[in-house]
């Protein structure tokens, strides 16, 4: 399938968005242009109209005819139709249809551009500031329609004067030619620069793209140039790279898990096969039998340990976003959990109790926060020598409830502390085999915690004891 690139949609964009302006604009620009000249039309004809009413008034003896050939020679050069039209006798506010006397200049000849009584009437109900202007056509006149307006005298005389729209409709039709003629072409013009600017713009996201193709699984190490950009363009490559790293870190992750699990289920299979193959090269005594099936026995428990461990991990890591939390009795599981472990601690000939056990409530997801507690009290169990102790007290502080879990034990180095919660991780290889652990129950541990928003510390001495604390968030 052949993707149409993002310049090219915003290129087709862009043309379509700058052809409505551009006809918007033609348009609104065309319609102040012929606004514009009709105005200009419409003060010429009032100009001389009101030049024909101050002739026919300057002075006594001048009639109307005189004032209106004096006007139209004035005026000689725009060609205007000039008419004084007389009805005597009549009130202001009447029209009637007969007794009319029209006088009218040397290019009018005998009915030319005599109006109806309603213009004339509306006319004098208007009144000289605000004169009525029409649009007549008069073919022996002027083959353009004729612009016209009806200027009310006195002595119930109305001044008519028309000129030709020859000029402005000519005018209209030159710039509407050059804006049919322009308009292509400015548009042609400007959706080329726009189209070299949308592309010189995404020039830095092509190279993302090509850098991104380079890009693979087994090499994450490859990070693109931002050559210093400080717009959206640089801040989609830094995020990009900060994506890239992430990922690169997650692999890295994987793959260590992979061969630590690998590893870890490794020496087992390897201890089984090596059992089983010294086995049958001959035959062996009952006693014999029976030490070697239990070796196996051992090694394929610690193989079952391992996967429960991972099946977990991979379980609860899956559904985390969605699981339902609850309310429940925290001193109530932890009493229980202790109660639990109180056979296995007397089997070892530790003592195991829980002391300052208050009544406390809180949200989450009960069986993770057994999970969580459990694994600590087993670790404790292993690593804690016969005659020792662990103490499990439950106590609101000022900002959260804790949670300590003490031991007796043999205590975790300084050094290894920072490390004591990642995957396969322990202490010492010889701890792992002599008592079983897996090296997954504290990221599990770790995992729950983080899950919850609970903290926390670990204060540990060698030969002395570990004591966690788990700081959970007040309700």
């Amino acid at each position: 399938m052949k993707v149409k690139s993002l310049s090219f949609k915003l290129t087709i964009w862009y043309m379509v968005i700058l052809t409505i302006i551009l006809f918007l604009g033609g348009f609104f620009l065309f319609e102040r242009f012929k606004d514009g000249l009709m105005g200009d039309l419409e003060k010429k004809l009032k100009k001389i109209a009101g030049t024909t009413y101050d002739i026919w008034r300057s002075k006594r003896g001048i009639t109307w005819q005189d004032a209106v050939n004096r006007s139209y020679e004035r005026f000689k050069m725009c060609q205007p139709f000039i008419q004084a039209i007389l009805i005597p006798g009549e009130r202001k506010d009447e029209i009637s249809s007969g007794n009319r006397e029209f006088l009218h200049s040397d290019n009018i000849r005998g009915d030319q551009l005599h109006l109806s009584r309603e213009i004339y009437k509306k006319a004098r109900k208007q009144g000289r500031d605000n004169p009525l202007y029409v649009t007549a056509r008069d073919q022996s006149l002027s083959p353009f329609p004729l612009r016209t307006v009806i200027y009310p005298a006195k002595n119930y005389a109305i001044i008519q004067v028309a000129l030709s729209m020859e000029n402005t409709i000519n005018a209209q039709r030159r710039l509407f030619i050059i804006l049919i003629l322009a308009g292509p072409l400015l548009l042609l013009l400007t959706g080329i620069g726009g189209s070299f600017i949308i592309r010189r713009a995404l020039l830095p996201v092509k190279s993302v793209v090509q850098a991104a193709k380079k890009i693979s699984a087994d090499d994450l190490s490859m990070r693109i140039e931002s050559g210093g950009r400080r717009d959206e363009i640089g801040e989609l490559v830094e995020t990009f790279n900060r994506m890239i790293a992430r990922l690169e870190g997650s692999v890295q992750r994987i793959r260590q898990f992979s061969a630590d699990v690998s590893h870890e289920l490794r020496t087992p299979l390897t201890i089984i096969r090596g059992e089983v193959e010294v086995i049958l090269r001959k035959e062996r005594s009952k006693k014999e039998y029976r030490e070697i099936l239990g070796s196996i026995l051992e090694e394929t428990q610690q193989v079952e340990n391992i996967i429960d461990d991972l099946l977990l991990l991979s379980r609860v890591r899956s559904v985390h976003k969605k699981m339902i939390m609850e309310e429940f009795s925290l001193h109530e599981s932890v009493e229980r959990i202790v109660r639990k472990y109180i056979p296995a601690a007397a089997g070892k000939g530790i003592r195991i109790k829980p002391a300052d056990i208050i009544p406390m409530t809180i949200t989450g997801k009960r069986t993770l926060i057994e999970r969580m507690i459990s694994n600590v009290i087993d670790n404790a169990l292993r690593y804690t020598r016969s005659g020792g102790s662990i103490d499990v007290t439950l106590q609101k502080g000022e900002e959260a409830v804790e949670l300590t879990i003490t031991d007796t034990g043999i205590g975790i180095p300084k050094e290894a502390l920072p490390s004591i919660f990642d995957r396969f991780y322990v202490v010492g290889k010889s701890r792992s085999k002599e008592n079983g652990g897996t090296g997954l129950g504290l990221a599990i541990v770790k995992w729950i915690a983080d899950n919850h928003n609970i903290r926390i510390r670990v204060d540990s001495h060698p030969d002395q004891g570990t004591t966690f604390t788990f700081l959970f968030p007040n309700s």
